[in-house]
């Protein structure tokens, strides 16, 4: 909670602040005597460290430190070994066993676990095999453990290995399953049994137990949401989990005779340092209302809070951020405290920095200025690619899609069903029409991405009748294998139902990915073909590189008419994700109505452009972009003319032909951080 470690007695509902340091903690071990704690620390994305906690006298010191990574810490039963994971020696994640002392680390650790390559690579996860996730048996003498060693597809299956140097070879499997590392095995104090979390069967990741040697699993846990990082107490009576019931993750605690479920209500945090509130309004400064907005901040030491009703985020830059309807009041540090709120692309941003005194609560209020008014010019934007459930800690709901939806000024919504593994997530939402949800002002959808593990993967928007399977093809070891169906068999179809066809996060980089040393047909392999055939209509970008460009401009060369769009892939679920709309479409209607037939008529036709953030109108002899130019054979006189408008400082907008550069307007600075140019 808050990047902190907390205490609490299960049954009140005061939490007491363990750590308070300028890095993100999580993970803790409680050792069984009670003294030490051994947590994870993160560096945003850099490091990831073990700490030891002397819970006396609340002293944190470094246990595990450097260049690879240190993670997944379980003392053994009697408290004299400490059981983790590293990137040691060569970045591929293995089991390792250290000798505890008074706190400290004794000698030098026993690698249980070495690296191993399966032969090739697997698809998300590579060639070298995971070993993670130990537990303890209740004597100390042997280990649960989640690897995919032998395994083509998935985070493994739970195996079980004596304490003992080069384990891995006595290992043996004792339950197998497409995991996705929620697995998080747990022994119970009297050795029969684990509970673990498992997804097998549907969408919702449960708990279950299983005998410790291997057998039948019984679900323990039900609902249409998740539960997940089981762990029992001392005496096997308790099992202490999360779940995302109510969207945001909360801690449980189940008896496990009798079923009985408590949830951890914190009513009162006992901060190490002393904390002041912070009253936060963000205003729109056209309405002087609140309005919904994206939200940053800093504390005095460094580190981002958000509110405990909002889900803290991690951005593709390793920002973290928040969503709020445009009032909220966050505890944080004293001292100096800065915060930032931005709306989509069109609205500056704002920021401001207050001292915070402890227990004082200090207003302040942002105001988001207009840049631009797209929609009043007749443009309204739209990502092609969100998921709502995907595998993340938050459970997701449409209503929350249209809430970041409104605080990224973003008028259509395209939430896409998809596998993941064995698992098809967000089915039962999808009803071939816009959503009830859908609003004048903001149009929900929900479609499809299907996602082959060869061909390349593609989406289908305004599919009418129903989803289209299987979801993916060519996943090693399952009964979808085969490369059958291809991505044109799968197109066709979609095309019966008059969908709206495209290949998504095609190609990164900066060059043509068939140039270069290493020529590639990246993430759409089928591309080509499909193109040729006339069965797909769109290419996405999903980012900043040139790649997808020169593909873009390769296929206008020679006649393709296919249409660029913008979806970022957010995973909205997730915690490190990309924003709702990063990345998006802006679709001309003109002096239409906003609605989904109007949004997707408009992109078919290529009245369109993509952005992650630059706002551009542009025409050749007033015809629109997706409009066709006929010039007499011998040629004729065309008059470019745009603007570009953005929040950020641009240098300069450039103007291609024929993939070469034809003319370079520079920007013109604004009263505002960003700039615009306007050219003919």
């Amino acid at each position: 909670m808050h990047g902190s470690l907390w205490r609490m007695r299960p049954g009140e509902h005061i939490a007491y602040e363990l750590t308070d340091n300028t890095t993100y903690d999580s993970s803790p071990a409680w050792s069984p005597d009670g003294a030490w704690i051994v947590y994870t620390t993160e560096t945003d994305n850099r490091t990831i460290d073990l700490m030891i906690l002397n819970v006396n006298t609340g002293v944190s010191t470094p246990l595990k430190t450097g260049e690879h990574l240190y993670l997944d810490p379980a003392w053994s039963p009697d408290g004299s070994r400490l059981a983790y994971v590293s990137t040691e020696p060569a970045g591929y994640y293995n089991i390792f066993v250290q000798v505890m002392k008074d706190g400290k680390a004794a000698g030098d650790p026993m690698p249980l676990t070495r690296d191993n390559s399966f032969g090739k690579s697997r698809l998300y996860f590579g060639a070298f095999d995971l070993h993670i996730e130990p537990s303890w048996s209740p004597d100390g003498n042997e280990l649960l453990f989640l690897s995919n060693r032998g395994i083509p597809l998935g985070s493994g299956g739970i195996w079980r290995m004596p304490v003992e140097p080069n384990a891995i070879d006595k290992a043996r499997l004792i339950h197998t399953e497409q995991t996705l590392y929620r697995t998080r095995p747990h022994w119970s104090s009297d050795g029969s049994r684990f509970v673990y979390a498992s997804h097998v069967g549907g969408q919702f990741t449960h708990l279950y137990i299983l005998p410790a040697a291997g057998g039948e699993p019984y679900k323990i846990t039900f609902g249409d949401w998740d539960d997940f990082y089981p762990r029992w107490s001392p005496d096997g009576s308790k099992i202490a989990y999360i779940s995302n019931q109510y969207g945001i993750p909360q801690l449980r605690i189940m008896q496990t005779v009798g079923g009985k479920m408590t949830e951890v209500v914190i009513k009162e945090k006992r901060w190490r340092q002393p904390h002041g509130r912070v009253a936060v309004s963000i205003l729109d400064a056209g309405t002087g209302q609140p309005t919904a907005a994206r939200v940053y901040t800093q504390a005095s030491n460094g580190k981002s809070y958000a509110p405990d009703d909002m889900y803290h985020r991690v951005g593709r830059l390793n920002e973290h951020f928040f969503h709020t309807p445009g009032t909220f009041t966050i505890e944080v540090p004293e001292g100096p405290f800065e915060v930032e709120a931005m709306k989509g692309f069109e609205y500056h941003p704002d920021r401001e920095t207050v001292e915070v005194t402890a227990d004082k609560t200090v207003a302040v209020a942002l105001t988001l200025s207009r840049m631009a008014n797209m929609p009043a010019q007749g443009w309204y934007s739209g990502s092609t690619h969100v998921h709502m459930n995907y595998a993340g800690d938050l459970h997701n709901t449409l209503e929350n899609l249209i809430f970041m939806s409104d605080a990224e000024d973003q008028a259509v919504v395209n939430e896409l069903v998809a596998n993941k593994d064995n698992r098809i997530l967000d089915y039962p939402f999808f009803t071939g029409k816009p959503d009830a949800l859908s609003t004048p002002d903001r149009v929900l959808i929900v479609g499809e991405e299907y996602r082959p593990a060869f061909h390349g993967h593609v989406y289908f928007l305004d599919l009418k009748d129903h989803l289209l399977s299987p979801f993916a093809s060519g996943y090693e070891g399952t009964a979808i294998e085969s490369l059958y169906p291809s991505n044109t068999d799968m197109l066709r179809l979609a095309g019966e139902q008059g969908a709206f066809r495209g290949y998504v996060h095609p190609y990164f980089g900066e060059n043509d990915p068939l140039g270069g040393e290493n020529p590639s047909l990246g993430g759409a392999k089928s591309f080509p073909v499909d193109a040729a055939l006339g069965t797909v209509d769109a290419l996405e970008i999903s980012g900043a590189g040139h790649a997808v460009l020169n593909v873009w401009h390769h296929l206008l060369n020679n006649d393709f008419n296919i249409i660029l769009t913008g979806g970022e892939d957010s995973i909205s679920s997730l915690y490190r994700t990309a924003i709702v709309g990063q990345v998006r479409s802006y679709v001309y209607l003109g002096d239409k109505p906003l609605s989904w037939d109007n949004w997707l008529t408009a992109l078919r036709q290529g009245h369109t452009f993509a952005t992650n953030g630059p706002l551009l109108t542009f025409s050749i002899n007033d015809a629109l972009p997706g409009d066709e130019i006929h010039l007499p054979k011998e040629g004729g006189t065309i008059t470019l003319k745009g603007e570009m408008q953005s929040i950020v400082p641009l240098e300069k907008v450039v103007v291609y032909h024929n993939g070469q550069e034809m003319d370079s307007i520079p920007m013109i600075q604004s009263g505002f951080p960003g700039n615009h140019s306007s050219f003919t």
